[in-house]
């Protein structure tokens, strides 16, 4: 029964160790249509990958969820340009800063599947919404958004914190006014749980926001 025992957890190990990505963990990237990367979840069970596709007319590289241990990938979105991507603690989400054109940059994300066999297709621009409805409502109805550049300041747990700046005018007139905010949202439910004034965000964290390309 011992030898059983022994034999059962040595499999459980193998079937585990499997099933785990064996190389090098990079938790954050920044991805560049024409480079492959792969970026890994802190749990080591799910990839990022990235698969230049240098033959295309346009850039349209795709971006995959590839289940380590598994040979199903899951497509995530198309890379145009650049973006840079950050794994939840958990292991649960991917965020990505989108920045297919200059000056324009979109918040996508990711909840991870259970498993690679599900194929339900994975909602990526609800947080992008949330973002922009928030700002949009502190501008104001007559400011119209000329730069869009939400940028990554931290992640524990659900808590997600984006600096969001850029530039408005207003009745299409200028002169352009710079804005920047800080959003803390909560990575499950998407709701916004606090605002920071720029002043504020910058005392709190040290960070400030991007407001032009």
């Amino acid at each position: 029964m011992k030898r059983l025992t022994l034999v059962g957890i040595f499999l459980l190990l193998t079937a585990t160790s499997w099933a785990q990505c064996s190389f090098t963990s990079r938790t954050h990237g920044n991805l560049q249509w024409s480079e492959p990367a792969k970026i890994i979840a802190p749990d080591r069970s799910w990839v990022v990958e990235v698969h230049p596709a240098l033959d295309a007319d346009e850039n349209r590289t795709p971006v995959t969820l590839h289940k380590c241990g598994e040979s199903k990938s899951l497509p995530l979105f198309t890379l145009q340009r650049s973006a840079e991507l950050y794994w939840s603690s958990d292991s649960k989400h991917v965020l990505v800063v989108n920045q297919p054109l200059s000056g324009t940059n979109k918040v996508l994300l990711f909840p991870v599947p259970r498993s690679a066999t599900d194929t339900q297709e994975i909602p990526s621009d609800a947080l992008d919404r949330t973002v922009n409805n928030a700002i949009v409502e502190r501008l104001g109805k007559n400011k119209h958004i000329q730069f869009y550049l939400p940028t990554f300041v931290s992640w524990k747990d659900s808590s997600l914190l984006l600096a969001v700046g850029g530039e408005t005018y207003a009745e299409n007139v200028g002169p352009l006014d710079t804005f920047c905010y800080g959003l803390r949202i909560n990575s499950d439910t998407l709701r916004v749980e606090n605002v920071l004034a720029e002043k504020e965000l910058k005392a709190s964290t040290g960070h400030g926001c991007k407001t032009s390309p």
